[in-house]
């Protein structure tokens, strides 16, 4: 994402470089920034970004040390890749020779990786760096689409709040044969106030309190939040979770918890942390891992069936009775298709979605009497 090159510093530059950090603010939740860009001087549009302290706090910190000496402003966003980001911040491309832009400067002081579970998807803002995992320092980029590949390699400390229209006309911008635009795009940053909000607390949703299963892989589901950059999940074997059987941070709104030991009982919890704050702990749910061959802990004559399960995309749903409605989800909670059974059986044919993991839940005159996981080869 960045290349060096070895040249003779300006005296200005390096105060910039060796007073920054003092410059850095305390922060009370996110902070919030506009960019100002132009392009051949011309005034372009402004986007807004705020960044996650909760996350990334040394990358957040020196962000702000820079700002705040203005040692972004009349620098390029010097890399444009249409479907993927654009990136600037490089001391070089403010005056430098083309040639030089994205190769840094080696006296700049760096800023230690802080990967995390948060995930380069559209508008994300990242650090830039070398091939060195501890290499970042001024420059950075803006995803305009997802980039699974950069998920757990590259830290993602804040993303773009507003204007977005903006980023996507400088991603489009003509550009050489180096992904460098024709005509220079500069930045102008300034520090514009503070995203101070509380995530709000997840919402459960599968595998629902108190059901039971053989299996002993599990994903449990809660209802996404807009603006929960990472989920913290936790499982316990005790419902006060003073003994942790699993506790991770994920970046979607689901979680597979393998291992998991027959004939016991899980509680499980989620936190959100929206980058400058974390929510309460949900309320706690626990799910049952039956022995094996044992489909639930109440009337095995009531469970519906479902087989085979994982497929290659169909599934039969038996011992359901008439007018039972069935529905099927997907992770991000859409409804993705309904019926209502005519007899005791119904095949259920998924064959043309995506493999992945899928979620049904079984009405019966208006009350849910199951939930369940469909996972598709």
């Amino acid at each position: 994402m960045k290349r060096y090159f070895s040249s003779v510093l300006l005296f200005l530059c390096l105060s910039i470089l060796t007073t920054a950090y003092s410059q850095s603010r305390t922060f009370t939740g996110k902070p919030i920034y506009q960019i100002l860009t132009k392009r051949a001087g011309t005034y372009l549009g402004a986007a807004t970004v705020e960044l996650f302290p909760n996350i990334a706090p040394l990358h957040v910190r020196n962000f702000d040390s820079l700002v705040s000496v203005n040692f972004f402003d009349s620098t390029a966003f010097h890399r444009v890749i249409p479907g993927f980001m654009i990136q600037g911040g490089d001391p070089n491309s403010r005056s430098g020779s083309i040639s030089t832009w994205g190769n840094g400067n080696p006296n700049q002081p760096n800023v230690n990786a802080e990967f995390s579970a948060a995930k380069h998807l559209r508008g994300i803002l990242s650090a830039a760096r070398d091939t060195s995992i501890n290499s970042a320092n001024s420059q950075f980029f803006i995803c305009v689409a997802a980039a699974s590949w950069l998920n757990g390699q590259y830290s993602v400390y804040g993303r773009v709040t507003n204007g977005m229209n903006i980023v996507d006309t400088i991603v489009n911008s003509p550009r050489d044969a180096n992904d460098n635009p024709l005509q220079k795009i500069e930045m102008f940053i300034t520090y514009i106030g503070s995203n101070d909000t509380v995530p709000q607390i997840p919402a459960l949703n599968l595998p629902l309190s108190g059901s039971a299963s053989a299996s002993t892989v599990r994903t449990l589901k809660w209802l996404a939040l807009y603006d929960a950059i990472i989920y913290h999940v936790e499982v316990s074997t005790d419902s006060m979770f003073s003994t942790l059987f699993k506790s991770v941070d994920v970046g979607t709104n689901l979680c597979t918890v393998t291992g998991l030991s027959s004939g016991t009982k899980y509680y499980w919890r989620v936190m959100t942390n929206n980058g400058g704050h974390f929510s309460s702990y949900s309320t706690v749910w626990n799910f049952y891992v039956s022995g094996l061959g044992i489909e639930s802990q109440n009337d095995l004559n009531a469970k519906i069936n479902v087989s085979p399960n994982p497929s290659m995309g169909q599934f039969l749903f038996s011992n359901l009775e008439k007018d039972e409605t069935i529905e099927i989800f997907d992770i991000t909670g859409k409804m993705i298709f309904k019926t209502i059974t005519k007899n005791n059986s119904h095949l259920i044919d998924l064959t043309e979605k995506e493999k992945g993991v899928y979620f049904y839940s079984i009405y019966n005159k208006n009350n849910r009497i199951q939930q369940g996981e469909i996972i598709v080869q």
